[in-house]
């Protein structure tokens, strides 16, 4: 590289299952845990007339009463909360075309619950689930067991039988499970008043959550997912069974406990339980002691989440944030079985893109200027950036995934980010809007401050197969000529520590002004936009086209297409499902012209051999 850092050089360097499980031959009235949780007696309502139908047998209040005509049906409304009754009754007359003549209205939570005078009117207004009101979408159910309002516990001898808790517990149940979306909400349960009538003051007693989940399994035997947020949890033993009592759960949610110790995940997981969450997705643990002290160790939370996924290597989602399964669910971490399908790309993988060859020219001589000034004369750098630039940095924490950073000790090395973390913009974890502006870095001076600030780096330009990139011309409202857009991926090495580390890095640039600092030192733009990503090193073999030509069992053809080509072959064959080979050959019988290519498909479809579309 020349010692003109701007030199001109040539070349070019990422749910639920649904059913009708059965319990029918559970015998209520012997259940132990019944029992046992009837000896804290207290006060609040009593029977609902008993659990005539079988446990389990009309998931989630299901419409299995058709037929059943014999009196009042009590519904459930949710969605209506805070609208004007009578405006409801009105709305509800004219959908089901005849007076519903609801009574008995009573509330609890958000929900409505009223009786209609006979079981054809409650499926009439069961049909209309979905339907807006006031902009607010109504969810109706029918309750095979009727929440009871306004009953003392005189008369029924407070809650010493174990029917008595039966039947308030049920009545809590229904009100908190959603049908369509096989889900259990039991977040502050302290806060319910069916809870509270019980006299139940803690729920680290497990007896209660046992009671509980024995009877939402029976239930709702397909619940997926489960909200636990808001219970005080300080030890999840309460809960230790929950795969037991849900094996389809993929969604769990532990939000705003106290959980003080991640070791508490082990009664749920393989490494404490006879029945883990084998299928679980996505867990919250945000707002618990435990995770708010990882996520503010050195490295980012990139500990924590390694802790979590020891656990759990099947989830997907983290405290709402994506993180990478280690396995599928069902399957153990490490199973060759999960790996993703092998796919076959319709053409080559370049290294790099560029619009045009003059782009392609512009983008080498910045990167390879940008680059120098950046390790060697960091100050230098307020030449290239203009008056209002932005710069922000995002530091990613997760673990590299490629197949080449799973054996690599420098991609498998523990790296120190603190220095990169205090100023980091990742808008999956920063989430305060303050926080978030505060992280954007504008104008000129405050960009070269900031960037003087990181570690001393070393870019290894000299060998282009450690980096790729893409250049494009920008359209600025059709106001400035000549801005371009280049995002480039590749490594440094921090000079001090000597960590090898993986960055992408997004420019928006702008034509160097004639007679500019820039300009005069030989750049053909300067920066208004600046995004740098770091993460711990994850390799460069990903974009080598001699190993990425291919992806998949069989070969791809090696076909020099137009970037015009290439993507009417991606179209065609996301439209078609034809593999690789097929789609390039249907291309190529029509003389690439893609529209006849379509339009005339749906004709020879049932002409091409099966092996066109595996």
């Amino acid at each position: 590289m020349s010692n003109q850092p701007f030199g001109r050089g040539g070349g070019r360097g990422r749910g639920r299952g649904r059913g009708r499980g059965q319990g029918g031959g559970t015998q209520w009235n012997s259940s132990p845990v019944f029992s046992r949780l009837g000896t804290a007696s207290s006060q609040g309502a009593g029977s609902n007339g008993g659990f005539n139908s079988p446990a389990g047998s009309v998931p989630f209040g299901g419409a299995s009463m058709v037929g059943q005509n014999s009196g009042p049906v009590q519904v459930s409304i949710k969605g209506s909360h805070g609208k004007p009754e009578p405006s409801l009754l009105k709305f509800l007359d004219t959908k089901v075309g005849r007076p519903v003549n609801m009574s008995n209205i009573n509330y609890r939570g958000e929900i409505m619950y009223a009786n209609v005078p006979s079981m054809e009117i409650a499926q009439e207004l069961l049909k209309l689930s979905g339907i807006r009101f006031y902009g607010e979408k109504l969810t109706f159910q029918i309750k095979t067991h009727p929440v009871k309002f306004g009953t003392s516990a005189a008369g029924h001898g407070g809650c010493s039988d174990s029917a008595s808790v039966r039947d308030r517990l049920i009545a809590l149940l229904q009100t908190r499970a959603d049908p369509q979306s096989n889900a259990l909400d039991l977040s502050a349960l302290t806060q319910d008043n069916i809870i509270r009538d019980m006299g139940v003051e803690s729920l680290q007693d497990s007896k209660v959550f046992e009671a509980i989940l024995v009877l939402a399994a029976q239930l709702y035997p397909d619940v997926a997912t489960v909200n636990l947020a808001n219970n005080g949890l300080s030890s999840l033993r309460p809960v230790a069974n929950l795969g037991v009592h849900f094996p389809k759960l993929r969604n769990l949610s532990l939000m705003n406990n106290n959980i003080r110790d991640l070791r508490e995940l082990n009664c749920l997981s393989a490494s404490g339980s006879k029945v883990p969450l084998s299928n679980l997705c996505e867990l919250i643990l945000q707002g618990n002691p435990a995770s708010e002290a990882e996520c503010q160790r050195a490295d980012g939370g990139a500990s924590y989440v390694e802790k979590v996924q020891q656990r759990f290597p099947t989830i997907n989602m983290l405290d709402m944030n994506p993180v990478t399964p280690r396995a599928q669910p069902g399957q153990p971490a490490g199973n060759s079985s999960v790996q993703e399908a092998p796919q076959t790309l319709p053409f080559p993988t370049a290294q790099s893109f560029s619009e045009d060859q003059s782009i392609n020219e512009l983008a080498v001589a910045f990167l390879a200027g940008f680059f120098k000034l950046y390790d060697e004369n960091r100050g230098g750098l307020a030449d290239i950036y203009d008056q209002g630039a932005l710069f922000s940095l995002m530091v990613d924490t997760t673990g590299p995934t490629s197949e080449f950073a799973r054996t690599n000790p420098g991609s498998q090395k523990r790296v120190d980010f603190t220095t990169y973390i205090r100023i980091s913009r990742n808008l999956a974890r920063v989430k305060s809007h303050q926080k978030r502006i505060h992280a954007l870095v504008v104008g000129k001076a405050a960009v070269v401050q900031t960037i003087a600030q990181l570690p001393p780096t070393f870019h290894p330009v000299q060998d282009a197969q450690r980096f790729s990139f893409d250049a494009w011309r920008i359209d600025v409202n059709g106001a400035l000529q000549g801005a371009a857009a280049v995002t480039v991926h590749g490594e440094f090495t921090e000079q001090q520590s000597r960590n090898v580390i993986s960055f992408d890095r997004s420019f928006m640039l702008v034509p160097a002004p004639p007679g500019s600092a820039a300009a005069a030192m030989g750049s053909p733009c300067v920066v208004t936009n600046d995004q740098l990503t770091i993460r711990r090193y994850n390799g460069f073999h990903s974009w080598l086209p001699a190993e990425t030509q291919t992806v998949g069992s069989g070969p791809s053809p090696a076909l020099n297409l137009t970037p015009e080509q290439q993507e009417m072959a991606r179209a065609l064959q996301e439209q078609t499902g034809m593999n690789a080979e097929w789609t390039l050959k249907c291309l190529e019988s029509y003389s690439w012209n893609f529209h006849q290519a379509m339009s005339e498909f749906p004709q020879v479809r049932g002409t091409l051999p099966p092996e066109a579309f595996q």
